[in-house]
């Protein structure tokens, strides 16, 4: 394996000889680049320039250890951009003629190959992002497929009760797998609240109800008491599996600002089903609140584009 092609090295080779002209320049090169003093000493220094660049040169690019001394070289050749120092040889615009030529030719070589390799390596990086993307989908939807599933279940053979602290786990494990940053059931003073979490800093406070009968006027105004007691960037979050009555749901607006936005059964299986992801759900539901004055418009209207 080599560390560069071949037209690199050529044109490399090229510049050393141009650009340092006396041996011990050479030398003092390659000593400075890191080279192996085994390698340098093993050249015969009496011999031409070539017959001692070349065989150093190759037995860096075949060395994965060389590639650090190589990339040296080429920087400090390319640190002269004309051959202005050369002016002292007796035949001096002819070497700076060809030492400008040869840097000119290896710096156009190099600032090709770094622009294919970086395009490859950003090549490479998007495919495994594209590969660990493919790979957390599948684990995000196996996830959400877990949660459906425990879901689902309780929907057979599970009394109220049962089924309510149920709701509250699957609630919670599902704000978990969108990252909204859950907490579980907590009491305050006076108030018993069944779960928060934050979305786009906005800190929800959440009530949670699977029961025989859709939510009431009462049930929003707990819930609007307990947000309006709380910071000023506090939100209310109701899902209401069984829905909500339409007094609660006029009652509510009535004279006051929204402060609370209402999921029910339907909703919650459109995430579950992954029709939609849940914070876009509840954005698309806040934004509704603030333009219609409605704190609860379902997910088939949403996704008809209501508003």
């Amino acid at each position: 394996m080599t560390n560069f092609p071949d037209n690199i090295m050529t044109a490399l080779k090229d510049a050393v000889i141009n650009v340092f002209w006396r041996k011990k320049d050479v030398r003092s090169l390659f000593e400075r680049c890191g080279v192996a003093p085994t390698l340098i000493a093993a050249q015969d220094w009496s011999a031409y320039k070539i017959n001692i660049v070349a065989p150093v040169i190759d037995a860096l690019n075949l060395d994965d250890d060389g590639l650090g001394p190589l990339r040296q070289i080429i920087q400090e050749t390319l640190r002269y951009t004309d051959g202005k120092h050369l002016m002292w040889l007796a035949d001096a615009e002819k070497r700076c003629r060809e030492a400008e030529r040869s840097l000119e030719h290896l710096r156009l070589l190099v600032k090709n190959h770094d622009a294919t390799q970086q395009q490859k390596e950003e090549d490479r990086q998007a495919r495994l992002g594209e590969q660990l993307l493919a790979r957390g989908g599948a684990d995000f939807r196996r996830k959400i497929g877990e949660i459906k599933e425990r879901f689902l279940g309780y929907h057979v053979g599970s009394n109220l009760q049962q089924r309510g602290y149920a709701l509250e786990e699957i609630l919670y494990d599902l704000f978990l797998l969108f990252d909204l940053q859950p907490r579980g059931p907590f009491r305050r003073t006076g108030e018993q609240i069944d779960g928060a979490f934050v979305l786009d800093r906005d800190h929800y406070l959440l009530e949670a109800k699977w029961q025989a009968k859709p939510a009431i006027l009462n049930d929003l105004r707990d819930l609007d008491g307990a947000v309006g007691s709380s910071l000023d960037n506090t939100l209310g979050l109701f899902i209401s599996l069984n829905g909500f009555s339409q007094e609660a749901l006029a009652g509510y607006v009535q004279g006051n600002r929204p402060r609370i936005v209402c999921m029910d059964g339907q909703d919650l299986m459109g995430v579950l089903d992954q029709t939609i992801e849940l914070p876009d759900l509840i954005r698309r539901k806040k934004d509704l609140a603030v333009q219609k004055r409605s704190i609860f418009i379902g997910i088939r209207e949403i996704l008809k584009g209501a508003g």
